[in-house]
């Protein structure tokens, strides 16, 4: 399926702007997250060094497991979430435009794909393994802004990406637009018997 041939309406723009708010979330999760956990080891392993906590204690244990799960689950999450919608987010890309992401998008996230993959790969100290994490997550956030933009340059609307503002008018009150049935239904009701 050729995916030039779709023309840029309303709801492709609105699945892309969609798509895009939400890799932007989750890589900003991750970004937090990640700089998180690092302050986070970096500063239990300063203590342990010291001495200043005994890692043998049962507790000490207990609460290295259980923060490290939680965080391991929020990362997952945030991974899943994050490829999901990045595939959404290029296929709806494709859809608004016939080059889709662009140069900008997809130079965004081959960089991602190997600053998250080469640390995976080499056997990397906690610091620069971070150090690279939030490189290629900044890389793909960095293209996905880009490539909205471009977009936005293109189709002449500037509130793609932002959440869609529903502001209720007074025709929306006027039931004999919207079900002209419970209008009438209403003004059966609305006047009095004799």
């Amino acid at each position: 399926m050729s995916f030039e041939n779709l023309a840029p309406d309303e709801g492709n723009l609105e699945t892309f702007s969609l798509a895009t708010r939400r890799v932007i979330r989750f890589g900003a999760v991750y970004l937090v997250v990640v700089a998180l956990v690092t302050a986070l080891l970096l500063s239990v392993a300063d203590r342990l060094a010291s001495g200043a906590v005994d890692p043998t204690v049962s507790g000490t244990e207990a609460w290295l497991t259980l923060s490290l799960l939680i965080v391991n689950l929020v990362l997952f999450v945030c991974i899943v979430g994050l490829v999901v919608s990045t595939i959404v987010w290029i296929v709806s890309a494709h859809r608004v435009r016939p080059t889709g992401p662009g140069a900008a998008g997809y130079a965004g996230l081959f960089l991602a794909v190997v600053l998250i993959a080469l640390p995976n790969l080499l056997v990397l100290p906690a610091l620069p393994e971070a150090a690279m994490s939030l490189a290629g997550f900044g890389a793909l956030l960095a293209g996905v802004l880009m490539t909205r933009a471009q977009v936005r340059r293109e189709t002449g609307r500037p509130d793609l990406g932002g959440r869609p503002r529903t502001i209720l008018q007074s025709d929306d009150w006027d039931a004999s637009k919207w079900d002209p049935e419970v209008h009438r239904d209403i003004e059966r009701r609305g006047r009095p018997t004799d």
